[in-house]
């Protein structure tokens, strides 16, 4: 059959990450650990408890999303944020007045823990963390899912959404909300980066840091024509875009890229100036991290990563942290895609309770990664030779497989399941015409 066709859809969330820089991978000593187990039900909505309501300001953000758009959310979770985003004004030097908009958990502040701040991916908004934050607020733990600036639901008022500007809020918000404690920041995707750079500017601020599923090592974003750029973030809040993006994000496809999560991933984009804020996001250049990564490495660190992530291969990305933070604690989520906060919420809350409570080395889960350490060390000769051997797998697998009943080619599926030596003899003569044109072509151009 012929493989899906994903590399365009990853390309397309990845707007404003190009690749980033190579860098050299050691590994993690291997050990048998508990693993980071799935949750019992794979559908998760638990409601906020109401010590969140009476913990929370009566502020509301300007902009939430339309009673039409709410009715049509199906996840009781979803619900149950809503009603609780509550809006504060930060007065950004150098940037005017924004406004920060965030949902936290009913659990007082406790001495010498300090809150988690937990930061959603590239254009998306605290609804990411519906299913993971009452898992943490019913652990006891004090945490704060924070839009980050120029998405989400809080108002920017039409000004800067910059890397510098996102830092700032996330500092302001820190003196306002937290009474400037320290913070344990959790990052996912690209929340990732913004703890990254968050924390090579202010490190007094962050006692520890949770990269999940990090971006971390694909810097900037790719100069564009202001017309394109818009037209590019305009397709960004496509509900087809969304769709592909959902079949990306999850291993378990059938439970979680439903319809419901596409809309809840789409309630943002309603802000009247969320696209004024990503055209200008996006022409901006984005986070350019990578060289920063190691700046972390004092700081008790967790990397938590999904093992089915097709959006950031672990593979590719994971033994690039691995050796700029060899004291951080790595550990696969089993069982899990993109997003383990919205498909394994349970061992996500699980590891940062376990993290506050002994550090990092106490999160539960399989540590090792000298496979993918392994592969990421070849030299060039053993990477040739393994892509040869891709190569002739690929020019093994069928295009058309003639068991799989129905669809448009089923004609000719027919046809290859009653003539099968016939057909064998005419793929063939189409493949030796398709060589010799090809050839041909090449001739043509080249000489």
């Amino acid at each position: 059959r012929m493989p899906p066709m994903r590399s365009l859809a990853v390309a397309a969330l990845m707007l404003c990450l190009p690749a980033g820089n190579a860098v050299s991978s050691t590994a993690l000593r291997a050990a048998a650990r508990p693993a980071l187990v799935p949750s019992a039900s794979p559908r998760v909505s638990g409601a906020m408890t109401a010590a969140t309501t009476a913990a929370t300001a009566t502020a509301r953000p300007k902009f939430m999303p339309s009673p039409q758009a709410v009715a049509e959310l199906t996840e009781s979770a979803t619900k149950d944020m809503l009603d609780r985003v509550e809006a504060m004004p930060l007065d950004l030097p150098s940037y005017g007045v924004v406004e920060a908009s965030f949902v936290r958990t009913g659990v007082a502040p406790s001495e010498g823990t300090p809150p988690v701040v937990l930061l959603h991916g590239f254009d998306s908004s605290c609804l990411e963390f519906r299913r993971t934050l009452p898992k943490l607020e019913a652990l006891g733990v004090e945490a704060y899912a924070l839009d980050l600036l120029g998405w989400g639901f809080g108002d920017t008022g039409g000004g800067d959404v910059s890397v510098e500007a996102k830092r700032a809020a996330l500092l302001e918000f820190r003196r306002q909300v937290l009474g400037d404690r320290q913070m344990t920041l959790l990052g996912v995707s690209l929340g990732a980066a913004v703890v990254i750079d968050f924390n090579a500017v202010h490190s007094d601020a962050v006692a520890s840091a949770i990269l999940v599923d990090p971006q971390g090592f694909i810097d900037g974003a790719p100069p564009v024509p202001e017309p394109f750029a818009r037209g590019g973030i305009r397709v960004l809040g496509s509900w087809p875009l969304r769709s592909l993006a959902n079949q990306l994000a999850y291993a378990d496809t059938d439970a979680f890229a439903t319809d419901d999560a596409i809309r809840v991933g789409l309630l943002h984009c309603a802000r009247p100036s969320w696209e004024d804020d990503s055209v200008s996001w996006l022409l901006g250049g984005g986070y350019s991290v990578s060289s920063l990564v190691p700046r972390l490495a004092p700081k008790p660190t967790a990397i938590l990563w999904g093992r089915q992530d097709e959006i950031l291969p672990p593979a590719e990305f994971a033994p690039k942290f691995v050796a700029a933070l060899p004291g951080a604690a790595f550990r696969w989520v089993e069982e899990c895609g993109h997003s383990p906060h919205l498909e394994q919420p349970d061992a996500l809350a699980a590891a940062v309770r376990a993290f506050l409570d002994s550090g990092p080395d106490a999160v539960a889960g399989d540590d090792d990664v000298s496979e993918i350490v392994r592969l990421a060390n070849r030299g060039a000769l053993e990477k040739l030779a393994d892509g040869v051997k891709e190569l002739d797998a690929f020019l093994d697998t069928p295009i058309l497989d003639p068991n799989e009943r129905g669809g448009p080619l089923e004609p000719l599926k027919a046809f290859v399941r009653s003539e099968p030596e016939t057909a064998q003899v005419a793929a063939s003569v189409l493949a030796l015409t398709f060589f010799f044109v090809l050839a041909r072509g090449l001739v043509a151009v080249l000489g």
